[in-house]
């Protein structure tokens, strides 16, 4: 069913820290888009006028504040996420080919 691992191929040992970063920018990902959906639904109830004492315009500001969380910071926190996490490796490929620095 899978091919047996190559011999001169590395086996993967995953770091423990590096796990626990990822579980860490998985979840706060997880909490921002669900915030976004309740600020979503708060939008959705002030511009439909289900929320009498505010008028419509800041339900619409809320909606667009809303998707832009939903959308486009999850997609920031992982590259940053990501983007950290190639420099590190860069930064340990160079120590390793300079050992007398």
């Amino acid at each position: 069913m899978t091919d047996p691992v190559p011999e001169d191929e590395p086996a993967y040992v995953p770091d423990p820290e590096k796990e626990k970063q990822a579980k860490a920018v998985h979840f706060s990902v997880g909490i921002i888009r669900l915030l976004g959906v309740g600020l979503l639904i708060v939008g959705i109830l002030i511009a439909t006028g289900r929320m009498p004492p505010f008028p419509p315009w800041p339900g619409y500001v809320l909606i667009l504040i809303a998707l832009f969380q939903m959308w486009f910071v999850p997609l920031w926190i992982i590259r940053q996420f990501v983007r950290a996490r190639v420099a590190e490796e860069e930064i340990a490929k160079k120590e390793e080919g300079n050992p007398h620095e």
